[in-house]
Formats: structure tokens, C-alpha cells, sequence
């Protein structure tokens, strides 16, 4: 009997609706089988304190409830949730990815601005066959993403912080359309993208392709109406704002194509789309159905395959600031030989966790060109604040926390908050990087195999072989310092040198 084909889910959490796609991926790439899609919008319970609002979360965890039941039926193999621009904003969104475990038992992926534009041009750019230089563009409820790409690779990344949820809250209030909300919502749109105008119209494109909901209702609109092929142009933008405008409320809206639910959110994102045509001078754009869910579904493809777009992302970054890549290796090398030593124990049984390690060993050194002594402080500045491709936030934050923590003070305080990964665990991968460091801070020779590591579930072990002894006093008050670190922590350290 042949061997059943992996199946995959991919969940968006967006600010205006929650999609989820089920696919199986065989030996000729992915084969979907089913689409859901409810609308939740979860932005309009964002408060000017940026407060996630009860109703808006009971709305989330109904939905979520409902994917959690299909995805029992699936019994996917890998399932990737990741929740866009309301997650990314709520300063209380732990209280609902923790409630959201309850009823969809995988965790919620966290996506900056730039990754949720990466994953979006990725679902597009494997969909159709792109020219050279192409804008993608898809608004969303909270946010709105703009790329310029190059065949499958995104050269220019934005995410904007305006989606047709929000502007509606803010700008078309009670359902009212009129000809200032527009213009008021159009040149509120024209100020976020001015910062990013030029360096996009420098760049330029051959092909605009929209890739949200609103864009897709507007091309129905237009196709439905007659105006042409789906294809949208300035002038048809204006058309259908003018319908718009006419109609004076949600209530009195009548275009052909334009569905009931996408009816109430229709002005605010067309506002921005106007305001897009205007500052990058679009002067046409075609709707591709696939976008962000195709991106991670591509993703996560390319993971099981071992194909994972962050080791390039943490190569690139070393080699950008001058990292030394053979004493990156002796760190690595001397790290993995602890990982291995304590995996079992400590059960690291995600794979992410050796990975953490092991980019951080990389990237230990990326301060060091900007000042040697606060070289941890500028690495986690650094890695916190760079566009790394294939990293969700709460990784990103984890990366940096490592790095941070890799000499000197542990600084708690500044410990990132925790839903996918484990505080204790990444804990305990510092307390290695750190030893891997240290032994071999003087650039010597002769460390590796040169110790053996032993654990329980919350203390290490290291026996340090005789070619140690005339450096034992060199590195017991190194090794002292660190058990002072980490024994408030609950985690133990002991070392024994060998005569």
C-alpha cells in the first residue's frame, strides 16, 4: 500500500478574516484540498491603547474553535498558524494566543511587517510567472503590504500600518460614505507611503499585482460592470469611488460583482488602493488569488525539505558585518558537542532550539565592529531590529535575547515573552552558548574533545580533560561566575579538571 502523501495546514490571522488552507504535499509539489475562510474582524476591537477588546477575542476563539474541529477530522502532519497585523499590535495578545491553545492545539506564529510582506510575495511569485521587477500589493484589515520582487525573490519590502478594517473604524464611521471621508482617508494613506515613495518608484516594475480580498472584489466589480477584464486602472478606481459615494451608506450599496460581506469594508480599502495608484503611479493591476497562506504553505515545503531560508538569513547578516567565520565555527563546534551531550536529558526534542544555538554562535561576534565591549548589547540590537527572512517575532526576539545574554549579566527584565518556546529551555541553550564561548575565548587551538558534558533535568556537567590543568585557573573564576548567573535560575553548573 503506498505510503500516504504528508499533509500540510496553513492558518493567516488576519485583522479582517481568518483563512485556513489543507494540503497534501506529493512528489509533484502541493495539491490543496480544502479552503475556509470566516470573517472575524479582529482589528475593530483594537482600542487607542492598542487593547484587544473581549468581544473581539470570543470572536477569534469561535473561529479558531471551528478550524481546530476540521483540522481533528485532517490529522495534518504540519500545521503553520501565524497571526499578521492586530497580533503584531495588541499589547494583551498573549492573553489570546494562551486561550487560543484550548481549542486549536499549535501554536500562533507571530509575523512582523517585512516577513508577512516576504510570505505574501512568496505565495504570489509561486503562483504566476513573474517578469523582473514586480509590485505586489495586498491590504489587509490592519496593515498593508508593498513588494517589489524579482522572480521569486523580494528585493523591496514595506508593511504599512493602514488596512481597510482600521480605516473604516476610523474613517467611514456608522457606514457613511462621503467625498471627504475619501479624501481624508486617501491623504492619511499618501502620508504613510511618502517615507517609502521614492526608493519604490527608483526601483520600478514591469507588472503590479494586488493579492488581498479588497483588491479582488474591486476587480470583480470592475469585471462585472463591464469595464474591463478584471484589470484594475485609476480610472476605474474613481468609477467605482464615485458609485460609491453616490450609494452614501452600506446600506444603499449596489455594484454587480462586490460580495456582502466584503461590502462594509469596501470604501476604506479602495481609499488606500486610490492613494497607491496615486504615489507610486500604478497605472494598472491584476488580482492573483494566492498570497499569504500559499507563501507559508511554500514554506513549510521548503523546511521539509531542509531547505530552511533562515540559515540564509543569519549567513548573510553574519557576513554583513564582518563576523569571523572560522572561530563562528569553533563556538558552533564546541556547542554542538554539549547540545548532543544534554538533549536526551534536558528532552530539547524541538529541533528549533539546536538551530537557536547554533545561529547565535554565528552571530555572537556582529557587535564587535561597533564597539567590543557592549558587543552583546549592539549584536541583540542588531539581530531585534534587521529584516530576517523566515523568522516570526517571537524567534526573532529569541535570537536577540541570546545574544544579549552571551557575556556579562543575564538581564531578565528583558527577557522576551514566550508562547511557542520555552523560558526555561532557551535558558538553558544560553547557558551553553555562553560556556562555548568562553572556552574559547583565546582563540586557542586545542578545545574540542577536549571535555565531556553529562546532565539531569536541570544541572550540567563538565569534566574537563588533563590538557586543562594549566588553565585551571584561568577558567574556574569564568566558570564561578557563571553558577552565580544561573543557580537563581534553578538551573545548576558543576565542573571537575581532570589531574
Amino acid at each position: 500500500m503506498p505510503e500516504r502523501p504528508r499533509r500540510i495546514a496553513a492558518i493567516d490571522l488576519g485583522s479582517n478574516s481568518f483563512h485556513m488552507t489543507l494540503a497534501e504535499l506529493g512528489p509533484l509539489g502541493i495539491k490543496t484540498y480544502h479552503r475556509e475562510k470566516r470573517k472575524v474582524r479582529l482589528a475593530a476591537g483594537l482600542n487607542d491603547a492598542n487593547q484587544l477588546d473581549e468581544a473581539a477575542q470570543n470572536r477569534a476563539l469561535e473561529t479558531l474553535g471551528v478550524f481546530g474541529q476540521i483540522l481533528d477530522e485532517f490529522k495534518p502532519d504540519d500545521v503553520r498558524a501565524v497571526g499578521t497585523f492586530t497580533f503584531r499590535t495588541a499589547v494583551n495578545i498573549h492573553n489570546l494566543t494562551q486561550k487560543a491553545l484550548q481549542v486549536l492545539p499549535y501554536p500562533i506564529e507571530i509575523l512582523s511587517g517585512t516577513e508577512e510582506a516576504r510570505l505574501i510575495y512568496q505565495g504570489v511569485s509561486h503562483d504566476q510567472h513573474l517578469p523582473d521587477n514586480t509590485l505586489v500589493v495586498d491590504i489587509g484589515g490592519g496593515s498593508t503590504e508593498l513588494i517589489i520582487g524579482q522572480t521569486t525573490e523580494a528585493k523591496l519590502l514595506h508593511s504599512c500600518n493602514m488596512g481597510c478594517v482600521s480605516f473604516n473604524e476610523k474613517f467611514f464611521p456608522n457606514g457613511d460614505i462621503t467625498a471627504q471621508a475619501f479624501r481624508k482617508a486617501s491623504l492619511y494613506s499618501a502620508q504613510q507611503l511618502e517615507s517609502v515613495r521614492m526608493r519604490y518608484l527608483a526601483k520600478g516594475w514591469e507588472m503590479a499585482i494586488g493579492s488581498s480580498g479588497t483588491i479582488k472584489s474591486l476587480s470583480q466589480c470592475a469585471s462585472e460592470l463591464g469595464l474591463s477584464d478584471g484589470t484594475l486602472t485609476p480610472a476605474i478606481l474613481q468609477e467605482l469611488k464615485e458609485r460609491l459615494i453616490n450609494a452614501g451608506h452600506v446600506d444603499n450599496i449596489n455594484i454587480p460583482g462586490l460580495s456582502e460581506d466584503r461590502t462594509p469594508v469596501i470604501s476604506s480599502g479602495l481609499a488606500i488602493l486610490i492613494a497607491v495608484f496615486d504615489l507610486l503611479e500604478v497605472t494598472s493591476m491584476s488580482y492573483c488569488d494566492s498570497a499569504l497562506r500559499e507563501g507559508l504553505l511554500f514554506e513549510l515545503q521548503d523546511r521539509l525539505q531542509h531547505h530552511d531560508i533562515r540559515h540564509l538569513s543569519v549567513s548573510q547578516l553574519a557576513k554583513r558585518f564582518g563576523c569571523d567565520p572560522h572561530q563562528a565555527q569553533k563556538v558552533a563546534k564546541t556547542a554542538q558537542t554539549m547540545f548532543d551531550s544534554v538533549a536526551s536529558s534536558w528532552q530539547l526534542n524541538n529541533l528549533d532550539y539546536h538551530k537557536f544555538l547554533n545561529w547565535a554562535c554565528q552571530l555572537h561576534e556582529i557587535g564587535h565592529q561597533i564597539n567590543h565591549l557592549s558587543c552583546h548589547k549592539h549584536a541583540a540590537y542588531i539581530v531585534r531590529n534587521s529584516a530576517m527572512a523566515g523568522f516570526n517575532a517571537e524567534q526573532q526576539s529569541i535570537l536577540s535575547f541570546l545574544l544579549l545574554s552571551q557575556r556579562k549579566s543575564l538581564k531578565m527584565d528583558q527577557a522576551p515573552v514566550f508562547d511557542v518556546y520555552d523560558a526555561t529551555t532557551t535558558l538553558k541553550i544560553i547557558l551553553l552558548l555562553r560556556l562555548a564561548i568562553r572556552l574559547n575565548q583565546f582563540r586557542q587551538s586545542d578545545t574540542l574533545d577536549s571535555f565531556e558534558v553529562s546532565s539531569d533535568r536541570n544541572k550540567l556537567t563538565i569534566v574537563f580533560h588533563t590538557i586543562w590543568k594549566d588553565r585551571q585557573d584561568l577558567f574556574s573564576s569564568d566558570l564561578e561566575a557563571e553558577q552565580e548567573q544561573f543557580q537563581p535560575l534553578g538551573i545548576e553548573l558543576d565542573y571537575v579538571f581532570l589531574s
